[in-house]
C-alpha cells in the first residue's frame, strides 16, 4: 500500500517550535521585536520542548497499536512453538475474526485521529480477511524497536521520523506443504500528531517505506 503523504504547516511567525534532532535540542521561533515578545517565545519554546517525551510516547504507543491490530490475540493463536515442522496452526474461527476486528479498530481509535484511525483500519481489515483464507494462519505482528530521529513540537501540532523495526509471523500452505514466515524489516516513518481536547496527542498523519535494503 503506497504510503500517504501530508503537509505540515508551522507557525513560525505566532507561535515557537521545539525540535530535536540526532545532534540534540533546536529551538526557533518568529523573530521577536521586543524584551516581552522575547520573553513570550522563549517561553513558548519551553513549554514545547517539556512536550517531546509525551509526542515520543505517543508516536510509540501509536506505532504499537497498528502493527499489533493486524495480528488476532495470542490467546486465540495459541502457543506455536511447540508446533512440529510443517504442521498448521489452529485455523481462526469466524467469531475470533469479529472479535479481532472489533478489538483493533477500538485499540485504533484510541491513538489515532478519526480519519487517520480509518486509514490504518485498512491494514487490519485485511488481515481479517486473510484470516479466512484455510491455507494461510495469521500468527502475530509488531515493532520491536523504535529509533527517533526528529521530533518537533509547536503548540498542540508535533512532527515525528522515526525509524521502526516492523515484524510479522504468518504461515502458507505452499504445494500442499505449511511454510512458516517470520519477516523483519526496518521502516522509515514521518508522522504528524495533534492534541485533542482532553489533551491527549493522536497521531493524524502517517506515512512509511522501507529503509534502504530493507525491503521484501
Amino acid at each position: 500500500m503506497p504510503p500517504v503523504k501530508h503537509t505540515w504547516r508551522l507557525a513560525t511567525s505566532l507561535g515557537a517550535l521545539a525540535v530535536v534532532a540526532t545532534g540534540g535540542v533546536l529551538a526557533l521561533s518568529g523573530a521577536g521585536q521586543a524584551s516581552g515578545n522575547q520573553q513570550t517565545e522563549a517561553g513558548l519554546v519551553r513549554a514545547d520542548t517539556a512536550q517531546l517525551p509525551e509526542v515520543k510516547s505517543a508516536f510509540t504507543a501509536a506505532i504499537k497499536a497498528s502493527r499489533a491490530a493486524q495480528a488476532p490475540p495470542a490467546s486465540a493463536v495459541g502457543d506455536v512453538s511447540s508446533l512440529a515442522a510443517g504442521q498448521a496452526a489452529p485455523e481462526i474461527s469466524a467469531s475470533v475474526r469479529r472479535q479481532h476486528l472489533a478489538a483493533g479498530l477500538d485499540s485504533l481509535a484510541k491513538h489515532f485521529t478519526p480519519a487517520q484511525a480509518e486509514h490504518e483500519a485498512v491494514g487490519l481489515r485485511n488481515a481479517v480477511a486473510e484470516e479466512a483464507n484455510p491455507a494461510f494462519r495469521n500468527l502475530g505482528s509488531g515493532a520491536s524497536r523504535i529509533t527517533f530521529t526528529r521530533v518537533g513540537v509547536s503548540g498542540s501540532t508535533a512532527t515525528v521520523q522515526a525509524q521502526v523495526t516492523i515484524w510479522a509471523k504468518f504461515q502458507q500452505q505452499l504445494d500442499g506443504k505449511w511454510v512458516t514466515a517470520n519477516p523483519v524489516n526496518v521502516m522509515n516513518y514521518t508522522a504528524t500528531l495533534a492534541k485533542d481536547d482532553s489533551g491527549r496527542w493522536l497521531v493524524s498523519s502517517l506515512a512509511g517505506d522501507f529503509a534502504p535494503n530493507e525491503g521484501p
